[in-house]
């Protein structure tokens, strides 16, 4: 059986770079099609208040009173997720370079994660608030400590 999963916007930006890649890899070939037009490994995805499925990078939404789902662009709030709703923004305080403010966010990304049980890049379901909260103050008072001033 098929979990069904609601995405708030803060997850769809956290995983629109898989849906992308897996989005360019379907292109080679049209998934095949079930008796309700849905491909048997289409997973149900809810955006909004709206119930899509996703199979191979194709969309699929139902199509009338049919109860037929066919395939559709790609949902607007997808196609316009910005960046991930789980950042802080962090300005340092003693000039370090870029190089270093990647390594330190690399750092301080994979504490929080550590501390709170959740990876925005890469989990499916939606976050409790506590972990959510949790994984913000922990990035926050990470960078803080590396010498960062955080918003």
């Amino acid at each position: 059986m098929v979990k069904s999963l609601a995405l708030p916007h803060y997850l769809i930006s956290a995983l629109l770079p898989s849906l992308l890649l897996a989005a360019t890899l379907a292109q080679a070939a049209p998934p095949a099609l079930d008796r309700a037009g849905l491909p048997d490994d289409a997973r149900p995805i809810w955006v909004g208040d709206q119930r899509y499925y996703l199979a191979r990078g194709t969309w699929f939404a139902a199509s009338g009173s049919d109860a037929r789902y066919t395939p559709t662009p790609t949902p607007r709030e997808v196609q316009m997720a910005g960046a991930d709703m789980f950042d802080v923004i962090a300005y340092p305080i003693n000039d370090q370079t870029l190089r270093q403010q990647q390594q330190d966010r690399g750092l301080c990304h994979r504490w929080s994660i550590d501390q709170s049980g959740f990876n925005p890049a890469t989990t499916l379901e939606p976050p409790s608030r506590l972990q959510a909260n949790t994984y913000q103050r922990a990035l926050a008072a990470c960078l803080a400590g590396h010498h960062y001033s955080v918003q």
